[in-house]
């Protein structure tokens, strides 16, 4: 197993490696405008919130959040997803922010200042809530932002990582599929993981805040 600074397009790649890398880098191809719209669905009966952004945030007529749009952590968010041949609508929410330990990373072969970082772990559920099939649609999950409103390292990982999967479970990915993701992240010491982002993927690429975010 190889750690090595690379993109997030890196997820490409057929080797088996991990990677340490600033959230915001390119998530390839990106398609034309989607036509696809939001799904009709019918109330929770669990209660859940709707899926919109926070007051503080803007959105599009059709309900997706517009580029900079904000929203609380544990709020469901309509987004607009293009990504290569695939365009629709998903429903993300990022469902909580766990911090880990070293150890968890230990097996991994983190080299120079990655052996003083600490994991986070970015938890979301994405629903493909449009109309368009995102079968085998390249989806990266949220990624984390620190506590002063920059991106977190990210670790790419090609492979097998249990405590942290975010490869996207798309195989299968009708309208109305939802799954659950983790990002794995790292926060230098004296800093933390407070917040997720999205970015790429139909939203600006860089900085965090042009893209979608979720704070406490």
């Amino acid at each position: 197993m190889v750690t090595r600074i690379a993109p997030r397009s890196a997820l490409a790649a057929a080797s088996l490696f991990l990677a340490l890398t600033l959230v915001g880098c390119g998530a390839g191809d990106v398609a034309g405008p989607s036509e696809d719209k939001p799904a009709q669905s019918a109330p929770s009966s669990s209660g859940s919130p709707q899926s919109s952004p926070s007051p503080t945030s803007s959105v599009n007529e059709d309900g997706t959040a517009k580029a900079g749009a904000k929203a609380k952590l544990g709020e469901p968010v309509l987004l607009r997803y293009e990504g290569g041949t695939k365009s629709g609508i998903l429903e993300v929410t990022v469902t909580g922010i766990e911090k880990g330990s070293k150890a968890d990373v230990a097996s991994l072969g983190l080299k120079d200042d990655a052996k003083e970082m600490t994991p986070y772990y970015v938890r979301a559920t994405i629903k493909n809530a449009g109309k368009n099939d995102l079968s085998h649609a390249a989806v990266d999950p949220p990624s984390g932002l620190l506590d002063d409103g920059t991106a977190a390292r990210q670790l790419l990982v090609i492979g097998t990582f249990a405590t942290c999967d975010s490869y996207p479970k798309t195989k299968k990915f009708p309208p109305g599929a939802s799954y659950e993701t983790c990002a794995p992240v790292f926060a230098d010491p004296g800093t933390e993981v407070t917040g997720a982002a999205w970015t790429g993927q139909g939203y600006p690429d860089f900085p965090p805040s042009a893209g979608v975010t979720w704070t406490p």
